[in-house]
């Protein structure tokens, strides 16, 4: 993938080969074959509604008038997991934990995508927005493309949004019609939506991922990074779910699916490579609930760029005294510098 901005962050892939964007209900489809042929069962109709526990360690799980005996459980169902507080390891999430994730697939012919956004066959862009398309609210957007459509999309607070009492399809129907991507989306047929809960909180919204019997991952586990320019989910969920597996034939083999058997399952959470920026950046989401971040420091920098470069026969200041004209009525200088320091000390 070949990223290039519409507006907002832009960056450049070293190895533009290794990047790519999938499907979901295409590879969920292959993923889910891909296990049936090693040999697992596959039940997509039915919904787990409880545990079966004794002495304080997970036995089971009921479905519905079915109870069904395991030697281990690996819990996956997602933010709000019911799993996870029934076994002690989580309370209700408190609302600032919690964001909401919003995305529309926007089918388009695969050369009118290449024309809009400057690319070669086989190329691809991603965009990452902050500031006017979140109307000041907590969050950003995000657009990329796939080979004939495009995914386009906004993660804001939970809190926030339901504070202001705003609807979530307002904000994507203002990301839509916004002038820099209007253009790009244009006679583009909405074929699918997408609505998420997203665990803002990361690994810190459970005491522990693991139990007696159980292990969690995924969005249950707040195995999420957002680390104030980027929210990744898909791949850690998956290498959680690797880490869980491999862990659960540890004990298999040892015969010990206990709390104390079953803690090993963290520590290799831990020394996972690709899971390491998950742990490094877990302090960020407090850090981004700074609403200054969302509405003043977007305006005073888009502002301050405007004066710098408009051309219109006066003479200009430098640029550090415009930046510092700009944020008179805006922020004061103690502020300012307060969150300029807290930024530095959580990235």
């Amino acid at each position: 993938m070949k990223p290039d901005s519409a507006f907002g962050i832009e960056y450049e892939a070293t190895d533009p080969t290794l990047s790519f964007t999938a499907i979901r209900a295409k590879f969920d489809k292959w993923l889910a074959e891909q296990a049936e042929k090693a040999g697992a069962s596959l039940i997509s109709d039915a919904r787990v509604d409880d545990l079966l526990i004794d002495n304080g360690k997970v036995r089971g799980i009921v479905a519905g008038q079915d109870k069904i005996p395991t030697d281990a459980v690996i819990a996956c169902d997602g933010t709000t997991t019911g799993l996870a507080r029934k076994a002690g390891l989580v309370e209700m999430l408190e609302p600032q934990s919690v964001s909401m994730g919003m995305k529309d697939v926007i089918e388009l012919p695969a050369e009118t995508i290449e024309e809009r956004f400057g690319l070669e066959q086989g190329e691809g862009a991603a965009n990452v927005f902050v500031g006017a398309p979140t109307d000041g609210v907590r969050g950003g957007g995000f657009l990329y493309t796939n080979k004939e459509s495009i995914a386009l999309g906004l993660v804001v607070g939970a809190e926030d949004v339901s504070a202001k009492k705003i609807p979530s399809h307002s904000l994507m129907e203002k990301l839509r019609n916004h002038p820099k991507i209007k253009r790009l989306v244009k006679n583009g047929k909405t074929v699918e939506y997408d609505a998420h809960m997203v665990p803002e909180a990361g690994p810190g919204m459970l005491s522990r991922p693991y139990t007696g019997g159980m292990l969690v991952a995924g969005d249950a586990a707040g195995h999420l990074l957002n680390n104030g320019y980027t929210f990744r989910g898909v791949d850690m969920a998956i290498t959680a779910g690797i880490v869980a597996a491999e862990t659960i034939l540890e004990s298999r083999r040892k015969k010990d699916y206990s709390a104390a058997g079953l803690q090993q399952y963290e520590r290799r959470l831990r020394q996972e490579p690709s899971l390491s920026d998950m742990y490094r950046f877990k302090r960020v989401p407090k850090y981004l609930r700074n609403k200054r971040l969302y509405g003043v420091y977007p305006e005073l920098i888009c502002a301050a760029a405007e004066a710098v470069y408009r051309v219109d026969g006066t003479s200009k200041k430098k640029i550090f005294k415009e930046l510092r004209g700009q944020t008179k009525g805006r922020v004061s200088t103690m502020v300012l510098i307060r969150d300029l320091l807290g930024g530095m000390r959580t990235f």
